[in-house]
């Protein structure tokens, strides 16, 4: 068996692998109460004045979760999602979950930030996360959906359900056939 050099591999795009739309399911809601505290944190800091808790929870959102760019497009035969993932994720790092009509992407990862100030500066570990829910313009196949993370762009192609021929054109088609 032939070894593939890690610059053709990372040139064609290593695979991601899919899990089950529980595990996401449970991480979504983690995501939300993480969000939900720290936007009352917020409120608290703000000496609890009522009627900002849109803006309040639009920060929590942006320091705890990255949006990521992304594009879907769908085709006679697929919907595919292109993303823009920040930093250096690794598929291991990744967790992609498909259903018929939704497509969850998840991510999570360490950093090491410095952070400093007059009295000097520290190193501090930090998480970076990613969570998304796409509502899909068709139905897919799950089984068949191909995910690939090639340099910072994860590709998620996902073949649509074949459609069955709809009864009115097997009756017209059976028609002609007489």
């Amino acid at each position: 068996m032939r070894e593939i050099s890690t610059k053709h591999r990372h040139e064609a795009g290593a695979p991601v692998n899919l899990v089950p739309p529980a595990i996401l399911l449970g991480r979504m809601h983690e995501l939300h109460r993480m969000i939900a505290r720290r936007a009352y944190e917020l409120f608290e800091q703000r000496g609890r004045e009522h009627g900002r808790h849109l803006d309040d929870w639009s920060q929590a959102e942006s320091e705890i979760t990255y949006v990521c760019r992304h594009d879907l497009r769908e085709s006679d035969l697929a919907v595919t999602v292109r993303a823009e993932i920040p930093g250096s994720f690794t598929p291991k790092q990744l967790q992609i979950s498909v259903e018929s009509r939704r497509l969850m992407v998840s991510g999570e990862r360490e950093l090491d930030v410095l952070c400093g100030d007059s009295s000097g500066t520290h190193s501090e570990k930090r998480a970076q996360r990613i969570f998304r829910i796409h509502d899909l313009p068709a139905e897919v196949d799950p089984a068949r959906t191909k995910v690939t993370l090639r340099e910072e762009v994860l590709e998620i192609v996902m073949p649509k359900v074949a459609v069955a021929a709809k009864p009115k054109e097997k009756v017209k088609a059976a028609s002609q056939a007489n």
